[in-house]
């Protein structure tokens, strides 16, 4: 993993950040508890994703943890105070890192995983636009185990990433499952060599960075709403994001370098 600093505006040290090209690159930095998130994690990473999501620079981030996991989820020792002093809601113009409620990003997240990818780290994960995980990983979601179940969005979101049944099989039980199983799955979308997770994420967020940034936007947002509220809500968005895109330079700088059998340059303008 990259070497890092701490994140521009950014209190603490547990999360870290560096920009590579137009890549952000957000570590998850408390490798002796194995990333177990806190609210000044949590805190930290709204942060991290409000400057993100606000810098025009920014095309896509990559999400990963420090050390040996990427993270085995809450740190059970402040998750009953985190709970009662309401760290974990979020109001207008805060970011919300399980994407629950206060902002959101409008630009793709990819978290690459390793190690162990458990409880609120996997929530953190689903958060996300998808997954490039570590051969060996290991997965669980075993809140249920712990007298509660996955509130930050693991409830939801597993049945709509891998669908109900397959979502019942392991929110119900606790159950661990590897790598290979939730490729299977398709909890995370690529299993690989663990020296390659880092460089393939990055590379994957560059490919996206080097796209029209409006483009990758629009299709986000319309994506989003399908899978949140159906394809007749996704349709309603699509006239007018059509209308607004077509007359943009970037538009114009797509035909131009199809004719001329080039890769496009886009500014998102």
């Amino acid at each position: 993993m990259p070497e890092s600093t701490i994140a521009a505006g950014v209190k603490s040290s547990t999360i870290t950040t560096e920009v590579r090209g137009n890549v952000l690159l957000i570590g998850l930095n408390r490798p002796d508890k194995r990333n177990a998130l806190t609210g000044e994690m949590l805190d930290a990473l709204a942060e991290a994703y409000k400057r993100y999501d606000n810098d025009d620079d920014l095309r896509c981030a990559v999400l990963y943890g420090e050390g040996g996991s990427y993270c085995a989820g809450a740190d059970l020792t402040q998750l009953k105070e985190l709970i009662e002093s309401d760290s974990l809601s979020y109001g207008e113009g805060q970011y919300d890192p399980f994407g629950l409620e206060g902002a959101r990003l409008s630009k793709p997240l990819i978290t690459a995983v390793h190690g162990m990818c458990f409880a609120g780290g996997l929530e953190l994960a689903l958060a996300g636009e998808f997954i490039v995980a570590a051969e060996g990983t290991l997965f669980g979601q075993p809140e249920v185990l712990r007298g509660v179940f996955a509130f930050e969005g693991g409830a939801a979101r597993w049945a709509a990433s891998v669908g109900y049944a397959n979502a019942q099989r392991y929110l119900l039980t606790g159950h661990h499952l590897d790598a290979t199983e939730a490729h299977r799955i398709g909890l995370v979308q690529e299993v690989v060599p663990a020296e390659q997770l880092f460089d393939r994420a990055l590379e994957l967020a560059n490919e996206i960075a080097a796209a029209a940034p409006r483009g990758v936007r629009h299709s986000l947002a319309v994506s989003r709403r399908a899978a949140e509220e159906g394809l007749a809500a996704a349709f309603e968005m699509i006239p007018p994001l059509r209308t607004e895109i077509i007359g943009t330079s970037d538009a114009a700088e797509g035909i131009v370098s199809f004719k001329e059998r080039r890769a496009g340059v886009y500014t998102g303008s």
